[in-house]
């Protein structure tokens, strides 16, 4: 049975129109079946987080100074000469290159300052 919206008369389900007051009857909404399930629900979005610039700095600091960690224990524990001068090689060239990486960024904080960024 529907339910006039208008006057509240009663009528069969296949009326589409109120007799007493010329109202459109709507059909009643399906009922909702409840398998006894849960519906998927979507894990919520979750940002990752933002990387800092002193983070990414360590993160390079440490990946640099690995080499040249090992390479001194290297040098002082063995007794092989060309072993000894490729540490030594290797210290000496991880140094450069951080060195030269110093200079790079301090010339880019210097060029982005002149432009105001």
């Amino acid at each position: 049975m529907i339910t006039c919206t208008q006057c509240g008369a009663q009528h069969p389900d296949h009326y589409t129109q109120c007799p007493n007051c010329g109202a459109p009857l709507s059909a009643p909404q399906p009922s909702v079946m409840n398998n006894g399930y849960g519906g998927y629900i979507p894990p919520a979005y979750q940002e990752a987080p933002i990387t800092t610039v002193g983070q990414w700095f360590g993160w390079w600091l440490l990946c640099a100074l690995l080499p040249v960690i090992g390479a001194i224990i290297t040098m002082y524990s063995t007794k092989d000469p060309s072993v000894k001068n490729f540490a030594k090689i290797n210290i000496i060239l991880s140094c450069i290159g951080i060195v030269v990486f110093f200079l790079c960024i301090w010339i880019l904080a210097a060029a982005l300052r002149q432009l105001g960024l």
